[in-house]
């Protein structure tokens, strides 16, 4: 690893933080969080390297770093939850996670999201993003810990004994969609045409979390369409 190239990630780590300070947006200042724990890993393990490689051996040359200490990053998909009347319980499936360092893995709050972020598991960055909370948590009474194949996140409820019907917002809104559709079925007007044009503008204006809740709705009234039409063609 050149010192040049520790130079550059150094000089891109300054930036990031002017601009996290700048920031105005949580989204905005969750992602660039993000970003500055991935770059402020990669430089430590870059200078790592650096100082293993000014004292190993010829014998014994230090093994090429594939990429420049650079890593895909990937994001997680797998989880349930559950709730009790002091926190609501979220399970994130990663494999092999119990093997990386304590410190690798981290989980930052704020009142309304979440993100969680593991850092060089298997070569690669994992995230875990959750916007628009349906209530409100104590960020500093919510944690996470590691699991075998498994990161439970632990939200604190700023009102105990408060119960969820949802997780999000966005799931709430999308049982409302479902809701509202069965309430139209019987009437004059197309249920399907408003139901789609709400969810996709849920769909563009929506985050990740969003998204992958309106595809499995979707999926979901796709498949249930689908039998239903087999059946009335059967007859």
């Amino acid at each position: 690893m050149s010192q040049a190239n520790i130079d550059n990630l150094q000089l891109d780590l300054e930036e990031l933080r002017n601009l996290a300070a700048q920031a105005k947006r949580s989204k905005v200042q969750q992602l660039l969080s993000i970003d500055i724990r991935k770059l402020e890993t990669d430089l430590l393990a870059c200078k790592q390297k650096q100082e293993a490689s000014a004292t190993a051996t010829t014998a014994k040359p230090p093994a090429p770093v594939a990429g420049d200490c650079k890593r895909y990053r990937v994001e997680l998909k797998e989880y349930a939850w559950d709730q009790s009347d002091k926190f609501i319980k979220i399970f994130v499936t990663v494999k092999d996670v119990q093997h990386v360092p304590e410190e690798s893995v981290n989980a930052e709050f704020t009142a309304s999201s979440f993100n969680l972020l593991i850092n060089n598991l298997n070569n690669k960055d994992f995230t875990f993003v959750v916007n628009h909370l349906l209530f409100p948590i104590d960020p500093e009474k919510s944690y996470r810990k590691l699991k075998s194949d498994m990161v439970a996140i632990y939200l604190a409820k700023a009102k105990q004994g408060q119960k969820w019907a949802h997780l999000t917002v966005t799931a709430k809104r999308l049982q409302e969609i479902k809701d509202e559709r069965i309430a139209l079925k019987d009437d004059s007007a197309d249920p399907q045409a408003g139901l789609m044009k709400v969810m996709q503008q849920l769909y563009d204006s929506g985050d990740s979390e969003t998204k992958r809740m309106i595809n499995k709705a979707w999926h979901q009234s796709q498949n249930k369409t689908n039998l239903l039409d087999g059946g009335a063609m059967s007859e």
